[in-house]
This record gives C-alpha cells, structure tokens and sequence, in this order.
C-alpha cells in the first residue's frame, strides 16, 4: 500500500473496531455459532486438526480452516468464548479491506478507494456477517482474494504459473473454508471472463492444469483423511447434499417468489452504497466510467452476474450464499461515484437529499422508540448503554440526520458518501440502543440455558458426568455445558427433545424454540 492507501485503510479500520467490537460478546452464541466453537474446541483437545468433530461424530459438512483461525485468536484472547470467535469474523472483514484496498489503488483513486472500503466496513450484510462467528467472513475474504488477484496478475501481463499459482492456493484455502462453492465462484467468474475475452483455452494449457492439480492436491490431503474416518460414500452423500439436493428443494412457486425477490435482497444487503448502480442510467457517467475503468468494470460485472446467475434460480439460497460477490459489486459502486464526483448529473444532490432525510426519520424514529412510555406507546424498553449514554446517542443521531440533509442539500458529490455513511452510523445506533436490548431480553426469555444448565450440574452429581444428550439437542445446550460434561455415550441421565418412555423421570425441563428439552433419569440406582 502506499502511504495514502494506509491512511484510508488505518481508518476504516479503527472504526470497524469502534463500531463493531463494544458489545460484540453480549449475546450468547446462537444458530451455527456453538457447533463452530464445540468442533474447535474438540480440535484443542483431541489435537486432530484436520479432522473436525462435533458431539464426538466426524463433521462432514464443512472443513476445518475457520476452526484454526478460531483457535488461533482465541490464544489471544486466553479462550474459545462469544468474543474470541466473533472477532475472528470481524478480523476477517478487516483484512478484505486492506486486501480490496491494495489490489485496487492501481486503478481506483483516493475518492473511489474511500468509498470502497467505508462500503466494505458499512454494508449491512457485512456488518452483520462480521459481528457473527460464522464462517462466511473468512470465505468471502479468500474468494475476493483469489479473483481479483488473478485480475491484478492477468493485468500486469502474468502469463502461465505466474498468473494462476497463487489463486489456485487461495482458492484451495477457500475450499478449506466452505467447501464445492470455493471451486464454483472461482471457475465460474473465471472463466465467464475469458471466454469474453476469446482465451478460455488458457484453462486447458499446461501452466494452469498444474497449478490446478496443485489446488486439488492441497484440497486432497484433507479428502483423503476425512475418507480415512468415514468412508468415501459418507463423504459424497454429504457432498449430494451440499450441492444437489439444495439445489432442488422448492415449489415452483418459492422458485418464482425467489427469483423476483433475490434481486432486491442482494441490492439491500450493500444498501445504500448500491444506489451507486443507478448512475448506469446516466449516459456521460457511464460513458467516462468504460473509458477509464473498463477493465476493472468488465471483470466485475461479469463474474457478478454470472454467479449471481447460478443462484438466482435456487430457491433456498440466502444473500450470505452470495457474500464472496458483494465485494465486487462494491467496486462497481466505488468506480460509478468516482464517475460521479466529475460528471455530477443535477439529481446527484436530490440523491443525497433523500438518503439524508430518510437518516433524520429513523434517528426521529429511534427516540420516539425509547421514549415511548412519555408518548403512551407502552413501557420503555430495556437498556444495554447506560440509560444517559443511550439517550445521548439517539439525540446525536437526530443532530447527525439534520446536518446531513443540509449539507447535501447545499453539497456536491463527496457529501452524497457522507450521506450513505451516516445512515450507516444510526442504523448501528438504532441497533445498540434498541434492537440488541430486546435480542438481550429475548434470550433471557426464550433461551434460559444458563439457568437450565445450571439445574443440571445440581441434579446431576460430579461422578455421573459426563451425561448422554441426544443428537437432536441443539448447539447452544452443547456449548453451554462445560466442555466435557456431555457425551453421546449411554449414561444415567440423558437430555432429549423426546417424550420418555414409563418408567424415566423428568428432573429439569425447558421450552427452546418451541420444543421441551428434558433432562431426564433413565434407570434409578
């Protein structure tokens, strides 16, 4: 990076962790998080890191890389915990920035390169996805990485193992990561890309076959030893799995809603930075933006659409499927305002405008909300800041959503970014403030599995552990418990989601998620 590039990317960095890091272990781990956490745990206490496991069973579905990287910053952090696990994620997207941030200040400039990684840290898919110890932050950062390196190489003229062995190894890693789709945006995009540009013979010359066989040999070592536990046929079923029978589930009807819906999700997930896109219907800007960024435009667009195309008609895929592209649509957005900053079109101010006034009714929105008790709206919700510091932030918004529309309204381009940003901003307000107090009291209400487990550990004595839980007992329970106290082997007491039969007792029972998760004494002494 040059020294302007580090600027911007110290920036934005320093408000990611501004952003997201306060209040980043408040929730407990929920949804995929615990089974993420329980297999590298598993990992530090077989020492079997290639094989992940999780409740004592090989884990198919998904190789082991986000588990390293898990264990990795949790020698940091002195544990695998909510924080640990969910900065690895946020630590994810602030290397995709720096990443997109290095490759692309050889074609973008100062204005396109802050808008570019500002979008990056700001986009509301990456904001959540970030904050989440999931592994769609880490595929994201290794797909990016994988094509627009091939771009930066194929630029600057690389030909045979120069321009295809290092994205062949990150994309090896981005298998390691989720698997079949690593091989697909790759290919995919790749070679959409040179079959426009008449070269798609270079997939089958020598240079790229080697490195391809590279690739799949790093992704066979762990093939091989995941074989070795449990069998070819295990493996592939998971793979029909993954691949085919995803692909299939749905009515016509779920088909026809997704394919008019999924245009619109993948647009909101990097709103508003994607109202960019609408300056293509502005003739001099799009004229200006192909003269000079053509390249960059071309291999953006089409490895965009041509992936977007394979999920578009899937019915059950979610906009997180498609993270790895967001990226690159990003760059499109980040050439358009760069366009924009010298064609300035007359409804560029009226943009901004609207985007400010839509900031000042959600900050208005926001303290109607937390002084709804004052309007007779109900009780006041709960509180996570200190109640001074709540309502502080709720009043800064309203002052941020004025001097926004102002300053657009009386603006030139640069203000409509400010504009995008400061949306962003009371949108994560609202989100500390009064969407995360009501998640916090949501789980204590719904999700009461430290009170549960800890009725356990009271019913249950210290030498009957660990106890028998049943596969169908969910991942928060698994991680709540102390690493080790729960097996999959017979034991005396056993957790289930299933009626017992006459003759076992019930000694502890919760409603999670609308089933009766019973602790249960199989046989007396």
């Amino acid at each position: 990076m040059n020294k302007i590039t580090i600027s911007i990317f110290a920036v934005t960095t320093l408000l990611s962790i501004l952003l997201y890091l306060p209040y980043l272990d408040t929730l407990r781990l929920w949804h995929e998080e615990p089974r993420r956490a329980l297999i590298s745990e598993a990992m530090l206490e077989s020492g079997d890191f290639i094989v992940p496991r999780y409740r004592e069973e090989v884990y198919v579905a998904k190789p082991p890389l986000f588990n390293w990287l898990v264990i990795a910053v949790s020698q940091v952090f002195g544990e695998i915990n909510e924080l640990s696990l969910r900065f690895t994620s946020l630590l994810c997207l602030i290397l995709l920035i720096g990443l997109m941030l290095s490759l692309h200040q050889q074609w973008l400039g100062t204005t396109g390169l802050v808008f570019l990684s500002l979008a990056l840290a700001l986009s509301p898919e990456f904001m959540s996805k970030a904050t989440l110890g999931e592994i769609d932050m880490c595929f994201t950062l290794l797909v990016s990485a994988s094509l627009w390196l091939w771009f930066s190489l194929d630029q600057r003229q690389m030909r045979g193992f120069n321009l295809w062995l290092a994205p062949g190894l990150l994309i090896a890693l981005a298998f390691l990561t989720k698997r079949e789709p690593a091989f697909l945006f790759y290919y995919v995009g790749i070679g959409t890309y040179l079959l426009y540009r008449k070269r798609l013979i270079e997939l089958f010359l020598p240079a790229h076959l080697i490195c391809a066989s590279i690739t799949l040999a790093i992704v066979g070592v762990w093939v091989w030893f995941m074989v070795q536990s449990v069998g070819l046929e295990a493996l592939l079923g998971s793979t029909a799995n993954e691949v085919v029978n995803r692909g299939m589930v749905g009515s016509w009807a779920t088909t026809l809603k997704h394919i008019i819906s999924y245009p619109f999700e993948v647009t909101l997930a990097v709103f508003p930075f994607s109202l960019m896109l609408l300056f293509f219907f502005h003739r001099e800007s799009r004229a200006i933006a192909f003269e000079r960024y053509g390249d960059v435009l071309v291999f953006a667009g089409i490895t965009v659409i041509a992936n977007f195309l394979v999920y578009w008609f899937i019915a059950q895929s979610a906009v997180r499927y498609f993270l790895p592209m967001l990226p690159s649509v990003l760059v499109v957005c980040a050439v358009l305002f760069e366009v924009a900053e010298q064609t300035a079109p007359r409804w560029l101010r009226v943009l901004g405008s609207i985007v400010a006034s839509f900031t000042l009714l959600a900050a208005i929105a926001l303290n109607v909300f937390l002084f709804q008790a004052n309007f007779g709206f109900g009780p006041t919700p709960p509180d996570l800041l200190p109640h001074n510091l709540a309502v502080a932030l709720s009043l800064a918004s309203v002052l941020l959503g004025l001097w926004l529309l102002w300053f657009n309204i009386n603006g030139k381009t640069k203000h409509l970014l400010l504009a995008f940003c400061g949306l962003m901003l009371v949108y994560r307000i609202i989100y500390i403030d009064a969407v995360l107090p009501r998640k916090v009291a949501q789980f204590e209400q719904e999700r009461d599995i430290a009170g549960f487990v800890a009725k356990i550990y009271h019913l249950v004595p210290a030498r009957q552990l660990p106890i028998n839980a049943t596969g169908t007992v969910p991942h928060e329970i698994w991680w709540a418990m102390e690493y080790g106290d729960i097996t999959t082997k017979p034991s005396v007491y056993q957790l289930t989601d299933t009626p017992p039969t006459d003759g076992h007792r019930i000694l502890a029972n919760m409603n999670f998620r609308g089933r009766d998760i019973s602790l249960v004494l199989l046989h007396e002494h």
